[in-house]
């Protein structure tokens, strides 16, 4: 595997657009999901890239200039080359090339330093597809394929997760990873009450209240492993199910 999917920060980046055509077009509509700000310059541009100009002026700017061989661009952090004469995109690759830029040329993968992946993505989860231009229609198929995947997941159980997953490494427990399988298949109730015991600090139980004590002990990291749902955890299961239960009767 030549090209290693990664994920870039565009906050405060500039990318640059050679180009104004379909190639063009299909890469700004990716990068304006990104935080990047945009520059196209073409000799002309298709008629959505100008619309697309207009809704997004804050971050996509165009500029109409006659492109040759001998244009010079610098200061920026990635390059598009994505127009339409190929003799062109090529010497323009070669003077990338030269300024240690990263770039990617559209038209053909080439010596490419960075691929511009088609992502998608679902409260905080990112998928990146790429099949390196070999078959843009395969791509789109599985694009739609994982999307509709990624529709069946529940964001509020992934969310739960994350925040346990977060507390279990923070008290440096074992095996973190196993205990997140096991717990992905549990009720979003269940994770929740598993999440209140991880968080549970001794003072928040009281003195008096020895039962209390005895049920919700410290979560440490010997026995962390072993707990799946407290006594504590049962009970307050058990009094949920019971009142949906009264309810619906």
């Amino acid at each position: 595997m030549r090209y290693l999917p990664v994920n870039y920060d565009t906050k405060n980046k500039n990318v640059l657009i050679l180009g104004g055509g379909l190639l063009a077009l299909s890469k700004i509509k990716e990068l304006l999901n990104t935080e990047f700000k945009i520059y196209v310059i073409a000799d002309s541009f298709v008629d959505e890239i100008k619309k697309l100009a207009q809704t997004n002026s804050d971050r996509l700017f165009t500029k109409e200039e006659k492109l040759t061989e001998n244009f010079i661009f610098f200061a920026y952090d990635y390059l598009l080359i994505a127009t339409n004469n190929f003799e062109l995109n090529a010497a323009f690759e070669k003077r990338a090339q030269k300024s240690k830029i990263l770039y990617e040329r559209c038209d053909i993968t080439s010596e490419s330093t960075m691929l511009l992946n088609k992502v998608i993505e679902k409260d905080g989860l990112t998928v990146g597809i790429s099949s390196s231009k070999l078959n843009p229609t395969i791509t789109g198929i599985l694009y739609e394929d994982i999307s509709a995947m990624l529709e069946k997941y529940s964001s509020e159980k992934i969310k739960i997760l994350n925040k346990i997953r977060t507390e279990l490494i923070r008290k440096n427990s074992p095996n973190t990873d196993e205990i997140i399988r096991e717990l992905y298949d549990k009720e979003k109730l269940t994770l929740d009450t598993y999440l209140k015991n991880l968080n549970y600090k001794p003072e928040q139980v009281s003195e008096n209240t020895e039962n209390k004590e005895e049920t919700a002990n410290e979560i440490t990291d010997e026995n962390i492993e072993d707990i799946e749902i407290k006594e504590v955890e049962k009970t307050e299961v058990t009094e949920v199910l019971d009142t949906d239960k009264s309810e619906t009767e």
